[in-house]
């Protein structure tokens, strides 16, 4: 097939219209343009009964139940096959940013929802215009019920594919027939430009080749006049046979002429497009990680309630998960829409956010009631007390001291750092005793009230239990003497040490001079650590053309270093910096008797048209450069181009000791908010903020004078913590610690009672796999023993690269129930779970699969 104008090739066309709900516009307008897109495709399709019209994202569907006739005209033409729903998610998301489970609810509650209102789902997965797609995406898209993948970035430009219809693996073996189409809009006018490009851009041996045709961005869709050109083109004989179809129509023909198995298979990621984009608007990326991972957190103790007698809401969490999954949106996340619509995303994000919260302290209450809180089994005469009124010695207790549950969401054991405020503490005593009745170190901090007087705030390490609680109490009682030799923990402000780690503070900048492991005595930095850097940063907030953020400007400096914290608990060393009209507040953090260390970031950025960024520069050679990715990780060249990552990255390599010899080592930089890094040989680099001109997009040009707004300007905060390591990142589980951070353990108090709940409980557990975790739980959606006596869902995710088979222990209706599963590298693999503890895979649907 040589010849590209042969009719003996068939050019498959397909009416679309891509539509961003949210971009130079906001939800309101988007709404306004898909009713009308629909209006006019249905309309185009009534005049042409061969003609097919595809359209994704379930919540611009589920907008139109507002307009119930449109919606039975939509349902009707998707009957007769004239309409086909792709994409199978709720919107087209960016799948550099978003978590792997929630893109697992894209599909679920995308499908769903294609099902109940249209009568189908989608089988073709659908995203053209999201900037890029990450290695793990195959598995992810096969788990969502589709079979095919169509996008359009990273372009010919970006990225060389050996064809642009082919077979894309991803990292744990999953293959998916996968096509790159040209353009996914046209002309309104004429059709024959994007056809002529189209000519060049198939695959040479293939007869037969897909295009879109209609207008995108702000909808539109097929017009009179591009069908009008569609028809005279077909009757010319120096065009190829040009035939309207479906997507899925296309596919099938290449499947039916057994094409598919002798393509290319393709193994990578399909990157890069708009790197600017993986910083650009910090505080929707902030708010997006807090999220999804309070709702993943609300849903595993909402599980853990369910025998206490604790109703599962899913009508909020679907509500929650929707607004979620909505704001995950290609340009929302991404950071490319206009200054007044992300006003409306970080409402919606707050309202997710206010019901994972509703949903977490009622599920924690409900185990609270059941737990029995006595101390020795003694009833209180009162459960609120008013004790040792001596002058201004008072105490308020709840029946014996103050209760306290703390949670842990995850599938394995935690030492974790919690802190606590108490009220109506008017007394120097504080004891704190686990449920054995052990005394707990605890350590005073200072109370978020001005008014600290009664409202004692103080740190301690918990010990948890995985899936579970265990109940500590505080007691109006002098803290016992220490017995032993306390740990290891000094600070001054210029040096900060305990058992594991010694760190020296540069006294311009603020940062690390030198990081030492006391286990091996190498120190691991080869320059300033967590300094702050200033680079430039002139391009549009896509970051067009740009593959590197790296030209220094300058670093933030003066620092003033002082002595923040220092107890039996934990030391923090605090360095305030500033750069031009920019001021840098940095916590680091040491623990007695845990190798973390911590960092807390307030930044107030002033600075437009530049990036700033958290350095670490690691003294290793032979390195390997390791990033997390939704579901997975991905190797990655250590050239120092910016990349998207996830909760954390990590550079491995060998480091030299005092005498010189060589020894493997490596660092992680773990983080709570940020999206963007890159590595250069040994050293990680953090984007935090950067700083262009709202939704400005090349070549468009800044008018001199102008006062233009620009993103990160202001205050923001953000997490990191740090996790050098002897040997390779999967044996310091770093993402288990990073998912610690990010989804942190929550508390509740509690009166004193009765109860047939112990003190410790833990619902679920992973036993003989070590680079396993729990990545959700959940009720499924339906289940043969209804909300009564529902069926669980447990996706489990090997992080580490490596075959594992073990056990799941699951308490349900009583008894504990093991599970034994297998998981290849990398693989997600969810688990239907009945009462009775018998278990199944199942996919994201929540519907069987090998």
């Amino acid at each position: 097939m040589n010849n590209p104008r042969s009719k003996a090739l068939t050019f498959h066309l397909i009416g679309h219209a891509h539509i961003d709900p949210v971009w130079l516009w906001d939800w309101r307008e988007g709404h306004e343009t898909v009713k009308a897109t629909f209006r006019s495709a249905l309309d185009r399709l009534r005049e042409n009964p061969d003609m097919v019209f595809v359209h994704s994202s379930a919540a611009q569907y589920s907008w139109m139940q507002q307009h119930p006739h449109l919606l039975a005209e939509i349902r009707e033409a998707v009957q007769r096959g004239q309409w086909e729903p792709v994409g199978g998610w709720w919107v087209e998301p960016d799948v550099n940013l978003t978590h792997g489970e929630a893109i697992a609810r894209q599909a679920l509650l995308g499908q769903r929802t294609f099902e109940r209102l249209l009568g189908r789902r989608a089988r073709i997965g659908f995203l053209p215009d999201s900037f890029g797609h990450p290695g793990t995406l195959p598995q992810l898209l096969v788990q969502s019920g589709l079979d095919a993948f169509v996008f359009m970035r990273p372009g010919a430009n970006e990225l060389d594919l050996p064809s642009n219809l082919f077979q894309w693996e991803g990292v744990d073996g999953t293959r998916i027939l996968s096509a790159r189409v040209e353009c996914y809009n046209s002309s309104p006018n004429q059709i024959h430009t994007s056809l002529e490009r189209n000519l060049a851009w198939r695959p040479e041996q293939l007869k037969h080749w897909l295009g879109l045709f209609g207008v995108g961005n702000h909808g539109g869709g097929p017009t009179k006049r591009a069908i009008a050109n569609i028809r005279e083109l077909a009757q010319h004989p120096d065009w190829p046979t040009l035939q309207m179809n479906s997507l899925s129509g296309f596919f099938e023909q290449v499947r039916g002429e057994q094409v598919a198995a002798q393509l290319p298979v393709y193994r990578g990621e399909l990157q890069h497009h708009a790197r600017g984009c993986y910083a650009a608007v910090s505080e929707i990326k902030r708010l997006n990680r807090r999220a999804e991972h309070a709702l993943l957190r609300a849903e595993k103790l909402a599980v853990l309630a369910a025998p206490a007698g604790y109703v599962y809401p899913h009508g909020p969490l679907t509500q929650a998960w929707e607004g979620l999954l909505f704001n995950q949106f290609h340009d929302i996340l991404a950071g490319s829409s206009l200054e007044s619509a992300f006003q409306d995303a970080f409402q919606q994000l707050g309202e997710v956010l206010s019901i994972a919260s509703r949903v977490t302290f009622a599920a924690t209450q409900a185990v609270a009631d059941q737990v029995d809180t006595r101390r020795n089994g003694q009833e209180p005469d009162e459960v609120i007390r008013s004790l040792n009124w001596e002058g201004a010695t008072w105490v308020t207790d709840y029946g014996d001291g103050v209760p306290v549950l703390v949670f842990n969401p995850s599938g394995t054991t935690r030492d974790e750092a919690i802190e606590l405020e108490l009220n109506d503490w008017h007394t120097e005593h504080l004891r704190l005793i686990d449920d054995a009745g052990q005394d707990v170190p605890t350590q005073r901090l200072q109370s978020e009230s001005v008014n600290g007087a009664g409202r004692p705030r103080f740190v301690f390490r918990a010990h948890l239990p995985a899936l579970g609680y265990r109940l500590y109490r505080v007691l109006d009682e002098p803290s016992p003497p220490e017995h032993t030799s306390p740990p290891l923990l000094t600070a001054t402000p210029e040096r900060l040490e305990n058992a594991f780690w010694t760190l020296h503070f540069d006294p311009q900048t603020g940062g690390l001079r030198r990081l030492i492991d006391k286990a091996t005595g190498l120190d691991l930095l080869a320059g300033t650590g967590a300094q702050l850097q200033v680079v430039r940063d002139e391009t549009d907030t896509w970051g067009h053309g740009v593959r590197a953020f790296r030209q220094l400007v300058g670093v933030l400096g003066g620092a003033t270093l002082e002595v923040l914290e220092q107890g039996p608990v934990r030391a923090t060393v605090r360095a305030t910096t500033r750069y031009g009209k920019s001021v840098a507040v940095q916590d680091f953090t040491l623990y007695a008797s845990s190798p973390e260390i911590g960092g807390r970031l307030h930044l107030d950025w002033q600075e437009p048209h530049h990036a700033a960024q958290l350095v670490f520069p690691a003294a290793l050679s032979d390195v390997t450069a390791t990033y997390a990715v939704p579901y997975g990780f991905l190797v990655r060249p250590a050239d120092g181009e910016e990349e998207p990552t996830q909760d954390w990255m990590d550079v491995t390599g060998l480091a030299r000791d005092a005498r010189g010899v060589q020894q493997p080592a490596g660092v992680a930089l773990l983080n709570d908010s940020k999206y963007s890094a890159s590595i250069l040989g040994g050293e990680l680099r953090l984007t935090l903020a950067r700083s262009p001109v709202y939704a400005h997009h090349d070549p468009a040009l800044l008018t001199p004078g102008v006062a233009y707004s620009h993103t990160d300007q202001g205050l923001q905060h953000c997490r990191w913590a740090l996790v050098p390591h002897g040997g390779n990142w999967q044996a310091a589980r770093v993402p288990v610690l990073a998912e610690q951070l990010n989804q942190p353990a929550v508390l509740t108090r509690e009166y004193v009672h009765a109860g047939t709940w112990a003190g410790t409980h833990s619902a679920l557990h992973l036993e003989g796999l070590p680079t396993v975790s729990v990545s959700a739980v959940k009720q499924a959606e339906e289940s043969a023993g209804g909300e009564g006596n529902p069926d669980l869902i447990v996706r489990l995710h090997e992080w580490g690269g490596q075959a594992s088979t073990g056990t799941l222990h699951v308490q349900r209706s009583g008894q504990v129930h093991l599970i034994p599963v297998q998981l290849r590298p990398q693989q997600v693999l969810g688990l239907r779970i009945t009462p009775a503890g018998e278990a199944q895979a199942v996919n994201f649907l929540e519907e069987a699969h090998d």
